[in-house]
């Protein structure tokens, strides 16, 4: 033989050898569609597994977040609650200061109207002294929690 007609092998087959040969190709197929079918299955297997544990981490995250904007909100209330107190308190005591610096100004008018110069500065004093005792026992009353109230 030459070397030229290695390749040229000619392949006699029976009519009955090439319906044979379909049917080992289709049952070939049929495996490698099978085959496939399981691979895609084991594949997306995988990928809901992986989406499931990260739907998990998102939704822990998920309550942590929701458990630091409560805390914070519960800061927040607190913070704002004392801010009113305060301001409640403030002007309280502006509401006493200046109702006492009115008290001081009458008391002087009325004072001085009545009494002499000299007699106004120790009536005034006296009236001074008292109502500012007066007035602190008062501020410490409404300073002090009512044990009653929930």
């Amino acid at each position: 033989m030459c070397r030229c007609c290695v390749f040229c092998w000619q392949v006699f087959l029976k009519y009955f050898h090439v319906e044979e040969l379909n049917n080992a190709v289709s049952k070939f197929a049929r495996h490698v569609a099978s085959c496939q079918k399981y691979v895609r299955a084991f594949i997306t297997q995988r990928r809901y597994v992986s989406m499931k544990q990260m739907a998990k981490k998102c939704e822990e995250d998920v309550k942590q977040l929701n458990d630091v904007v409560k805390q914070l909100t519960d800061y927040l209330k607190t913070a704002q609650k004392q801010l009113q107190d305060e301001d409640g308190r403030r002007h309280q005591e502006e509401k006493l200061r200046v109702e006492e610096e009115n008290r001081k100004e009458e008391a002087k008018r009325i004072v001085c109207i009545r009494i002499g110069h000299y007699g106004a500065i120790q009536m005034l004093y006296y009236y001074y002294y008292y109502r500012a005792e007066e007035n602190r026992k008062l501020a410490e009353e409404w300073q002090k929690p009512e044990s009653n109230m929930v």
